[in-house]
């Protein structure tokens, strides 16, 4: 068994003045304290989009070291924009098995080492580069597709999709660690500058440095680590018999044993909404929308601490509190234990006892998804 005793955040934000190892040591500095801890036997880093942009191999020694936990035992985990989450399953094998008792998990990653352009050049990699990444029409493209898709086949009008860029906003406006604090309605959404018709740049995330961290512990606390799962998915949405089900998504929930009542009494959740497509996908993937539903359940106000279901993406989300890449899923677990634990500073979700992460690459080429239970 294992908990989570301790975490950690920077603000996302465009951190130029501040290196890799500079936004790692904030954010794990405060999950130690946070902690109260003595000592650490293995340090695990999750990071992606860095080891292009900043160049720097070995980052977990290195990282613990500038933490000046010399001889440290210490692992760098990738796996795209699921490191995160990876890096979870990495730490929670190793306090679980026995093999250490207390664990930190530190996920970061800058995108601000260079213009915007050059930086979505390089996490071009996150998609194959044999397929989607070699014939290129970059992440916008293939969102903008499935967007396309999906309001065809369901009748779903422009607005309707609007609502969860508008929730999100809402959300991280309330949140200290978001990067973009400020409110939209659905029809700024519609109308913003178009990425591909119909995705406009309030459907896709922003590009951000950051850095979270959490400590996993055989110590029992506040927040237990029910299971952790994954599942790899078809590489492409068009190799897939239906192109909006994200079949890596529902095959790693369901090898932790939930169904559909289970998923409907979890009471908080966060989930990869890198485009309000994947968030719809996600939410008809697990059934907790019926297809074609989502986006028309979140309009009618289900899925937010005054409706129905879980709810979704208190901290804003990818779309709005942010994603910096490697780093997300971390952000995302120590969100949910904040929620749990009942002292997250900006949505309250009060009462919540059991959370959620969802974490996934791409459009599913892997998900990650972690069961969290307040004690």
């Amino acid at each position: 068994m294992a908990w989570i005793s301790g975490v950690g955040m920077v603000r996302i934000n465009r951190h130029y003045q501040k290196g890799l190892r500079d936004l790692a040591v904030e954010a794990a500095s405060q999950a130690l304290r946070d902690a109260g801890v003595d000592g650490i036997d293995y340090v695990v880093v999750a990071s992606s989009s860095s080891y292009r942009q900043v160049g720097q191999l070995d980052l977990a020694s290195y990282t613990s070291s500038y933490l000046g936990l010399r001889g440290a035992r210490s692992l760098a985990v990738e796996a795209g924009e699921a490191s995160g989450l990876a890096g979870l399953l990495t730490a929670y094998s190793l306090v679980a098995s026995g093999a250490a008792e207390t664990v930190l998990l530190v996920g970061v990653d800058k995108l601000t080492e260079y213009n915007s352009g050059e930086a979505y050049d390089m996490i071009e990699g996150l998609y194959d580069v044999e397929g989607e990444g070699f014939y290129n029409i970059g992440h916008a493209g293939v969102a903008g597709l499935l967007m396309r898709l999906y309001m065809h086949e369901y009748g779903v009008d422009r607005l309707t999709m609007s609502y969860w860029p508008a929730v999100m906003h809402a959300n991280a406006k309330q949140n200290p660690y978001a990067m973009l604090r400020f409110a939209v309605t659905p029809e700024k959404v519609a109308s913003a500058m178009p990425l591909a018709d119909p995705v406009t740049l309030l459907d896709s995330y922003p590009l951000g440095d950051g850095a979270a961290a959490v400590v996993v512990t055989r110590r029992p606390g506040q927040v237990r680590i029910v299971g952790v799962e994954t599942a790899t998915g078809l590489p492409s949405p068009a190799h897939r018999d239906d192109p909006l089900y994200l079949e890596s998504v529902a095959e790693a929930v369901s090898r932790l044993g939930l169904s559909r009542e289970d998923l409907e009494g979890i009471d908080v959740m966060e989930i990869h909404d890198s485009f309000t497509i994947t968030a719809y996908m996600i939410l008809e993937t697990l059934g907790l929308s019926d297809k074609g539903r989502a986006a028309k359940d979140l309009a009618e106000g289900k899925y937010t601490v005054e409706g129905d279901g879980p709810v979704m993406n208190p901290s804003g989300g990818l779309k709005a509190r942010g994603h910096p890449i490697g780093a997300t899923g971390v952000y995302q677990l120590a969100e949910v234990t904040m929620y749990l634990r009942g002292d997250f500073p900006g949505v309250k979700t009060n009462g919540a006892r059991r959370g959620m992460v969802i974490s996934m690459n791409a459009m599913g080429s892997s998900a990650y998804t972690a069961l969290l239970q307040a004690e």
